[in-house]
């Protein structure tokens, strides 16, 4: 049962060492998906709005990996990032579209994060604190 899906994934594939995920599907078509793609395409509201103006424009995403992929029912698949973002619920049709789309989608998000000022390395960097030495 696909609720509405013409296109149903026969397998999905987390390829963590290469970061990327690869969906092969029931007509034949197969797409690899980069982790990061995955994320900055997140489908949830947060990310994307409830309006078109109110996307955000997700950046510093370039070593985002994937913690886990769970079925939702029979039309989608849940994904947590490494960044702790996981209200992301991807359906079949739109990572299908996803997969379609994806040089010309891929395209329109560097060119927007070039006019923004932003890019795909994080910004913000987590250093780990230094021990103290003891003072003799």
């Amino acid at each position: 049962m696909s609720y509405g899906s013409k296109q149903i994934p026969t397998e999905i594939r987390q390829v963590t060492s290469e970061r990327k995920v690869v969906i092969s599907w029931n007509n034949g078509d197969r797409f690899e998906y980069s982790m990061e793609y995955l994320r900055i395409a997140c489908p949830c509201a947060d990310c994307r709005g409830h309006t078109p103006s109110q996307r955000k424009l997700i950046d510093g995403k370039s070593d985002v990996t994937i913690r886990s992929i769970t079925p939702v029912g029979h039309y989608a698949v849940k994904i947590v990032f490494s960044d702790d973002h996981d209200s992301g619920v991807y359906s079949w049709e739109s990572l299908y579209d996803l997969g379609q789309g994806q040089q010309g989608y891929w395209q329109d998000y560097l060119e927007q994060l070039q006019v923004a000022g932003k890019r795909r390395r994080p910004s913000v960097f987590m250093i780990k604190p230094v021990a103290a030495v003891p003072q003799p």
